[in-house]
């Protein structure tokens, strides 16, 4: 049977996928963190209550007890403290150089709620994971809601819109364009 919960703490198979997410995008951090540092950072901001990929923002669909796939989300409200988590805490923690980011903290604009990362481990694609993950977040009772996507990214944008997403704007995010979309409820 297919569950849609909201993480718990235990859920650290969602690590395994933002690290899949991340080492796709190429993102510079993992030229300075390498693999196992950077499965450390993951686990500790999951684990944590202040980061952006906190377990208390992530909603989850699994089935007999293995995770399909995951979504995290947050108001912009919640960017600043997730920010500061990151400088104070993960940087010093695991010497990090100070610009050493996972995602901008800009991605998000003020009044929004955001949808950071919505990730379907690869065998689970195509099945409606996706689908599953995208109207848990458009149901949330949250005035503007808001997510980028890859300009190259053609079928997460037709998902997008067919729940009335528009595009509103561009943003530069890792090493490619993405829109801004937004529905407002």
């Amino acid at each position: 049977m297919v569950v849609i919960r909201e993480a718990t703490k235990n859920d650290l198979k969602v690590i395994e996928g933002i690290y899949e997410f991340v080492e796709s995008l190429e993102l510079d951090i993992l030229k300075e963190a390498g693999k196992e540092k950077m499965l450390n950072i993951l686990e500790k901001c999951f684990t944590s209550d202040d980061d952006r990929f906190s377990y208390k923002y992530c909603d989850i669909v699994e089935e007999d007890g293995n995770i399909l796939g995951f979504s995290f989300s947050y108001d912009y409200s919640s960017v600043e403290s997730a920010k500061k988590y990151w400088y104070e805490v993960i940087i010093p923690k695991y010497n990090l150089s100070h610009n050493s980011v996972i995602f901008d903290y800009n991605e998000a604009l003020p009044g929004e709620f955001y949808l950071d990362t919505l990730y379907v481990f690869e065998n689970n694609r195509g099945k409606g994971v996706g689908t599953k993950l995208l109207k848990v977040f458009t149901e949330k009772d949250k005035p503007l809601k808001s997510l980028n996507v890859a300009q190259s990214n053609s079928g997460a944008r037709k998902l997008y819109e067919s729940f009335g997403f528009e595009k509103d704007g561009e943003i530069w995010i890792g090493h490619e364009n993405y829109d801004h979309m937004l529905i407002k409820s």
